[in-house]
């Protein structure tokens, strides 16, 4: 029964085969018994391979099934921007305002924190602009100082996100004003046995509560925690167990506004600029810039791919929804102007995938093997779009999620891909260089898979099989 079943797996996947290169036949073969022979329990997979130097389909397997992407979905998001908006775009936080300054270095007029959803922006570029303002004469504020968060609406996770992802880091409470990518670090070290453990913060704000139940050295207790009031969407750290060696975490901030607000706050007083009344306004049209903190696009979509941060992702896909809604963007907005940019672009017919976000975290995000090598296929004919997302992807055995795989001498800095893990999808997508000089694109998808590990080893033996083709 088995060598029926293996028989016509071999026939089903060697139909849309054809046969390029001497070795063809060995790398099928091996392919279908990587499928075949290696693959997890339980699971499933669904891949295609495209030679992009020959330009014919190199292996093809339930392509056209409608997998989770994960994270391979930051390559849409990535591309959609680039295309949009331009790689010249800047993400900007600035500081505003329509009043003057006396030459009693006071502004006389209102001082507008203006966020432009800058995924980079950190506390030291906060404190940047304070000092810009120093740097202006300014030591008092006769007016009010504002946040101005207008650009997006209040909703701060994307459909489909699981709410007890909620004190992870990598899911973090989006908004136009984030400092530190949204999550603070929490740092619990033992001090004397039978005493409270030290506990620090950065960046450290009086948002930020920490309730220390923890001790130092006491076997009675359990383990170590770190978390934070999530179940009542509080900003409360709460440390307890035994701590027994320094330990370090990282949690997001629930309203990284606010955070971000009272961060600037917290600068301005440290700097001996006073202040009165402070809170939540619009910035007038024609207010001028104080002080500008911008980023590339560029390095918004490496960070986004290399190290499959969420946040940049997400950026990235709203500030696309502006040039459909410039105020109040949705993630709903973002979605539909993905959607139909992607199928104007590239011509893909809108059935054949499904965006809800940027990052991939969504469990309604949805597109198949076919999909991503389409498109895929399509930017490497893109001669100004593909060097930009050619060397934004982590490269293997080289750096970003890649950096510990495929790192042999057959494989090491062949693979430029995109790796994705969500419980029950692995996923990866990109290019390999084969070793006889040929570029392939390529898409595997793994369905099914609760541990990743196994799952990636099935994707790296195929995509050892590739880059070894010629040899």
């Amino acid at each position: 029964m088995k060598h029926i079943k293996k028989l016509c797996l071999t026939l089903l996947l060697a139909v849309s085969m054809p046969a390029v290169g001497g070795n063809m036949d060995y790398v099928i073969e091996s392919i279908d018994q990587i499928i075949y022979e290696k693959m997890p329990e339980g699971t499933d997979i669904a891949l295609m391979v495209y030679d992009l130097t020959n330009d014919t389909t190199l292996y093809a397997y339930r392509e056209k099934i409608m997998c989770r992407p994960a994270s391979v979905q930051k390559v849409i998001t990535s591309v959609t921007a680039l295309s949009s908006l331009g790689s010249d775009y800047q993400f900007k936080t600035t500081l505003r305002t329509q009043g003057s300054i006396g030459k009693d270095s006071v502004l006389n007029g209102n001082l507008y924190l203006v966020g432009g959803l800058d995924p980079a922006l950190n506390e030291h570029e906060l404190r940047s602009m304070v000092a810009d303002l120093k740097k202006a004469g300014i030591k008092s504020i006769n007016g009010t100082i504002y946040a101005d968060v207008s650009i997006m609406d209040s909703t701060y996770w994307a459909t489909g996100w699981c709410w007890d992802d909620a004190p992870a880091s990598f899911q973090p409470y989006i908004s136009p004003l984030m400092v530190h990518q949204g999550f603070v670090g929490i740092q619990v070290k033992p001090t004397v046995k039978g005493q409270a453990p030290e506990v620090s913060l950065y960046p450290a704000n009086s948002i930020i509560k920490v309730v220390n139940k923890a001790v130092t050295q006491d076997n009675t207790l359990g383990p170590l925690s770190i978390t934070r009031d999530w179940m009542h969407n509080d900003n409360t750290i709460i440390v307890e167990g035994n701590c027994k060696r320094r330990q370090s975490t990282d949690l997001s901030v629930v309203g990284s506004a606010d955070f971000t607000f009272a961060l600037f706050r917290q600068y301005l007083d440290e700097a001996g600029i006073s202040y009165g009344k402070y809170g939540w306004g619009t910035c007038p049209v024609m207010a001028r810039d104080l002080s500008v903190v911008s980023h590339g696009l560029p390095a918004i979509v490496k960070e986004a791919l290399k190290e499959s941060n969420n946040l940049f992702a997400e950026a990235m896909f709203l500030q696309t929804g502006r040039l459909q809604q410039p105020k109040e963007i949705t993630f709903k907005v973002a979605a539909k102007y993905l959607q139909n940019f992607v199928s104007r672009k590239f011509g893909m017919f809108s059935s054949s995938f499904n965006v809800v976000d940027g990052c991939g975290l969504s469990m309604y995000d949805l597109c198949s093997p076919q999909f991503m090598v389409d498109m895929l296929t399509l930017i490497y004919r893109d001669a100004e779009l593909y060097p930009v997302l050619y060397k934004s992807l982590p490269i293997s055995g080289v750096d970003g999620t890649l950096k510990t795989r495929l790192n042999e001498k057959t494989t090491l800095n062949r693979v430029h891909a995109k790796t994705g893990s969500v419980t029950g999808s692995c996923t990866l997508a990109g290019y390999i260089h084969t070793a006889d000089g040929r570029d392939l694109a390529f898409c595997i998808m793994n369905e099914g898979a609760v541990k990743m590990a196994p799952s990636r080893k099935v994707q790296d033996q195929i995509c050892t099989v590739l880059c070894e083709l010629g040899l």
